[in-house]
């Protein structure tokens, strides 16, 4: 009897401490709490949001923090590294994970990967999804704590008065992983020789100045797929130090295009391997105004300027949250997760459609400023353009005048032909090459018909020229972006125009000529006196 009450406690205790060790960690793929407890409902552009699936050892815990952002190159080979972000909620074992790592965190800082703990290592899955649509996942492996703070998103006074404003207690926290995967259906080529796919995405619902949209057209040796950019910027293929390596940056929704994605994920198979070739793609850049109705008229869509770029690869790729500070939070604006896609080539071919040029006039609120209108005078002839942005570099210096315009892209063939001509010189480190085509560029600062002040520049020649949008973070996702040429010159001679005090008219000596002295002498003579001229 004594031997089997024995028995019974020894079953008792084993019970007993499997009972506790299962409520602690659980089985195995069992599924922890997700944030259901607390409600979270924020404004997503185009209803594209992220969710984070966090394998830990004992189970899966899934988290809805509305920003996440890569902070390493998915293509580079240097590491891999991701953040997230998001009020501080009901996330038990995340907030183990970090409370292990600061406990621990001198044997990480000095033992390395040798010491190890329940909750340092654990695998994420991030769907970036709209409604219960995956549109791409990415799956990181073997991730840890890197950084964790708790900090206040806040608009400084604003937060403390503005009914739409407030305050946002956060979790960020910044994540090291051992490798990432981008969960993509590869397309393989047609099994039909010369046989190819394109696909026509279309125009993304969001306002562009003066309506002119970007689309891009990347050609594959399998098919070709045309999408639309937001944000797009010309890297390199103008400036005189980098003529030679033309490249580009976009960033747009994040949208699944599967011959894209398959570049994506070619490049990164292949970043830092010196014995893999990648494989290369054309990119047609179109900056057009679609079609559009006026009245019972269809206005017929317009292609302004285009830009080829020849025998590309993907150079990088990230995900980005973008957010203003407490604003996302609070209702006041939202998040916009958007990719950004960064590409080299090896060729840049501009091309200018044969468009009647027109004087390119502007209506944007300039406040009590003046508008500035330059006269570009060229050897083809003379182009009137009017920017919203002027400024001149620093003229009190030994360098030659330099000065910058910039303004949505119109047509301007005369002024294109001069920047796309300025490649043909090859790179220079500075000053005028004998190849460069130099002209007159008159700048007026014009209040109506009245001008306030002139800048005449004389022999000028290009030496950068960006296409960029600018944007601001989400509010451009509401509000708008705009799209714009950016012009850099640099000349030999610079005259300033003041109407005002007479200054740059053609001025006149204050002296008094020899024949008008004489005249003057003579009416003075009396009667018999006459002028003798020598013999």
């Amino acid at each position: 009897m004594q031997k089997f009450n024995h028995k019974f406690s020894i079953l008792t205790s084993i019970f007993i401490i499997s009972a506790i060790m299962i409520s602690v960690n659980g089985f195995s793929n069992t599924v922890f709490a997700d944030d259901e407890a607390i409600s979270h409902e924020y404004d997503f552009v185009a209803g594209i949001h992220n969710v984070a699936t966090f394998h830990f050892r004992g189970g899966a815990e899934t988290v809805n923090f509305p920003v996440f952002s890569t902070t390493s190159d998915i293509v580079s080979d240097g590491g891999t590294s991701f953040s997230m972000e998001g009020v501080v909620g009901h996330n038990p074992h995340l907030h183990m994970a970090l409370d292990e790592a600061y406990k621990f965190r001198l044997a990480k800082l000095t033992g390395g990967s040798a010491f190890d703990y329940n909750h340092r290592y654990f695998d994420v899955d991030v769907n970036v999804m709209k409604s219960s649509t995956i549109l791409k996942s990415f799956s990181y492996k073997n991730c840890e704590i890197n950084s964790h703070s708790v900090t206040t998103q806040t608009d400084d006074y604003e937060s403390y008065h503005a009914s739409n404003s407030g305050f946002a207690i956060v979790n960020s926290i910044e994540f090291n992983c051992g490798g990432v995967s981008i969960n993509q259906e590869k397309i393989l080529p047609s099994v039909r020789p010369g046989e190819r796919t394109f696909t026509d995405y279309g125009a993304l619902p969001f306002k562009q100045a003066n309506d002119l949209h970007t689309f891009l057209t990347f050609d594959f040796d399998n098919g070709a797929e045309k999408i639309e950019s937001v944000i797009f910027t010309s890297t390199g293929g103008f400036a005189e130090e980098d003529i030679g390596t033309p490249s580009f940056q976009i960033i747009t929704a994040v949208l699944p295009h599967p011959l894209i994605d398959n570049a994506i994920i070619k490049s990164q198979k292949v970043g830092g391997l010196a014995t893999s070739f990648n494989d290369d793609f054309d990119v047609t850049v179109e900056f057009v105004i679609p079609e559009k109705l006026s009245g019972l008229t269809t206005v017929p869509a317009q292609t302004v300027r285009a830009l080829e770029y020849d025998d590309c690869i993907v150079s990088g790729y990230d995900i980005l949250t973008l957010q203003d500070k407490e604003e996302g939070y609070t209702g006041k604006r939202g998040f916009a997760t958007a990719e950004i896609l960064d590409v080299e080539c090896s060729g840049l071919s501009p091309v200018n459609p044969n468009n009647e040029p027109n004087p390119v006039t502007v209506d944007y609120n300039m406040g009590t400023g003046p508008r500035a209108v330059a006269t570009f005078s060229f050897d083809e002839g003379t182009e009137v353009v009017e920017f919203p942005e002027f400024y001149q570099g620093n003229l009190i210096a030994r360098a030659n005048p330099t000065f910058e315009l910039v303004g949505v892209p119109g047509v301007t063939p005369l002024l294109y032909d001069v920047v796309d001509n300025s490649r043909k010189t090859g790179a220079q480190t500075t000053g005028v090459s004998s190849l460069d085509e130099l002209f007159n560029v008159k700048v007026d600062l014009m209040y109506g018909d009245i001008q306030a002040r002139g800048y005449d520049y004389s022999n000028c020649h290009v030496t950068d020229y960006v296409v960029k949008t600018e944007h601001d973070l989400e509010e451009s996702f509401y509000k708008g972006f705009a799209l714009t040429n950016e012009f850099h010159f640099e000349c030999l001679g610079y005259t300033p125009i003041d109407p005002h005090l007479g200054m740059g008219a053609a001025k006149k000596g204050d002296v008094e000529s020899s024949k008008d002295y004489q005249s003057k002498q003579r009416s003075t003579w009396g009667p018999g006196f006459e002028y003798v001229p020598k013999k």
